[in-house]
């Protein structure tokens, strides 16, 4: 699931009203949400039921999501920042099929050397093992 953004957020439904500013409360550091979003969704109908509503003009910080890495609700390094605080431009993978061959293998090579690629086997590494035709020897046979 990923963090919720005011935009994303339907403010006539009670339980999803302020799910968004139930993000990255202060007091935790690099922890967007500490409950469950199903958890939010009751806040917000609480906080609903008592009478809040949101008032978009008196609004003076905003939430800036996370500009790298997934926007899941357990990626703490968006954060709260004035109203009208410019985003920092999204980042992604380069789309390799754009990449030349020697590209693609020095990307290839760093990703052996960081290890994210440790839990592949390389087949330059692994010892041959041929099976021979053979017959079995003679001692031992009745």
């Amino acid at each position: 699931m990923s963090i919720p953004l005011r935009e994303e957020c339907n403010p006539d439904d009670p339980s999803d009203a302020f799910v968004w500013a139930l993000v990255g409360l202060p007091g935790p550091r690099n922890s967007p949400l500490l409950v469950h979003p199903d958890v939010l969704r009751q806040w917000s109908k609480h906080l609903w039921d008592l009478g809040f509503r949101h008032h978009p003009d008196a609004q003076l910080r905003e939430y800036i999501p996370p500009a790298r890495g997934v926007t899941h609700w357990l990626n703490g390094s968006g954060q709260w920042a004035e109203k009208g605080t410019a985003r920092p431009p999204e980042t992604s993978a380069p789309d390799v099929a754009q990449l030349t061959p020697d590209e693609r293998a020095n990307l290839v090579e760093q990703l052996r050397e960081s290890g994210e690629l440790g839990h592949l086997v390389d087949r330059r590494a692994l010892e041959q093992n041929h099976a021979r035709v053979d017959r079995a020897p003679a001692e031992g046979r009745r």
